[in-house]
């Protein structure tokens, strides 16, 4: 039987895109602000990240909310790997500031230290502690979030559809995961021109992040239909778009193909969450600093051959997606992307070899990612996967 025949499946997140959307950001932001009974002016927080602010586009974004009565302040400060300290400051730094919306513009760091916010911001969330919620098991405040409007710039994490965020505590080389049923966006506004401006190299890493939240929904303990579709068309779209895109990064069509993609990455994973290959991740990107869709990407060839032993018609259904007659093929044409994008060089680049992560294995095993995988792992089965994955990109 494909799938257990119990399955669930949500996701208010309201999706608004296309080429030049991103004028119809204040419409978006006062749609959203009726909604929520306020009797105080619009004030709003525009969290992004230093390069968004250097290349001009906050203040571009401020100006079109200005004029249309929606004042913000720019916060554009946010680093790759959002950082427990960081976001504590930035809670005292504002907390006394009276906003009623927000905005994450940028990649996943940027998206996810806006939810993070969304929360820490919140009047009557003055007392609450990240710190003591990770540490200590403080609990989360019952509180309505902030409303906030997420404009991903990079087609990568799909946070702009999902309702947890990643926080790191880099001093102690520890990842958590804030989760809470309401933290989803209120909206996403999708506009591939933003995206324009990356270099080749953040949109390969970012492509093949797409690429690990679709198999990595696939290959889950928690997997339905909705998401497996889903999945198979982001993993196509990524297979069939990127190797033309690193040719050609000024195509606004593959550009909006991928940021689509991304969208159904994240839609995915925010029913089933990831697995393994993220379980793995999480210890190359703290330490040694390999970004996030490269830590996650480079086990994913080992890790399709290791769950699709266990395969009960999804495997062969997502290949069937990707134009490929079996699930062999769909393998071939992942490795060869790797290829074609120099995976080897990239993972060279950023010291993940096999002498680096052998020291990090027992890191590895994070049990609400790990445990979500198909196929149970231990210690051996992750050497095994690792020493593979190794092998075949070089």
């Amino acid at each position: 039987m494909l799938y257990s025949n119990e399955w669930s499946f949500y996701n208010p997140v309201r999706v608004i895109s296309g080429p030049g959307k991103i004028e119809t950001l204040p419409a978006v932001v006062k749609e959203e602000l009726r909604k929520v009974e306020s009797e105080k002016e619009p004030e709003g927080l525009l969290v992004t990240s230093p390069g968004f602010v250097e290349r001009g586009q906050a203040a571009k974004l401020k100006n079109l909310l200005a004029e249309n009565g929606l004042p913000v302040e720019v916060m554009g400060e946010v680093k790759p790997n959002p950082d427990l300290a960081d976001l504590e400051a930035w809670q005292k730094r504002y907390k006394s500031e009276g906003f009623n919306f927000l905005i994450g513009a940028g990649g996943g760091s940027a998206i996810d230290t806006a939810k993070a916010l969304s929360l820490l911001l919140k009047s009557g969330a003055d007392t609450f502690s990240l710190k003591e919620h990770f540490r200590g098991a403080q609990k989360l405040p019952d509180l309505p979030l902030l409303p906030l409007v997420a404009v991903p710039t990079t087609a990568g994490t799909g946070s702009e559809a999902t309702n947890f965020a990643t926080i790191w505590d880099l001093q102690a080389q520890k990842k958590y995961s804030l989760a809470k049923k309401d933290l989803f966006p209120r909206a996403a506004l999708l506009d591939a021109g933003l995206t324009l401006s990356l270099p080749e190299e953040t949109t390969v890493i970012t492509g093949l992040d797409v690429l690990s939240h679709a198999l990595e929904s696939v290959w889950n303990v928690n997997a339905g239909p909705l998401n497996v579709a889903l999945a198979g068309e982001a993993i196509n779209i990524v297979l069939s778009t990127l190797p033309f895109l690193i040719e050609d990064l000024g195509n606004l069509e593959y550009r909006s193909e991928m940021l689509t993609a991304s969208l159904m990455g994240g839609i995915c994973i925010s029913t089933t969450r990831t697995a393994l290959a993220h379980s793995i991740s999480y210890p190359v990107t703290a330490a040694l600093g390999c970004p996030h869709g490269l830590a996650c990407a480079f086990t994913l060839p080992a890790l399709l051959e290791y769950n699709a032993k266990d395969d009960d018609g999804r495997f062969q259904k997502v290949a069937g997606a990707c134009g490929c007659r079996s699930v062999e093929e769909l393998h071939k044409k992942i490795t060869a992307l790797f290829e074609q994008v120099g995976i080897n060089k990239m993972l060279s680049k950023y010291g993940v070899t096999k002498d680096n992560v052998s020291g990090l294995i027992e890191g590895m095993f994070t049990p609400e990612r790990a445990g979500n995988n198909l196929r149970p792992v231990d210690t051996a089965e992750v050497e095994k996967i690792l020493q593979s994955s190794f092998h075949r990109t070089g």
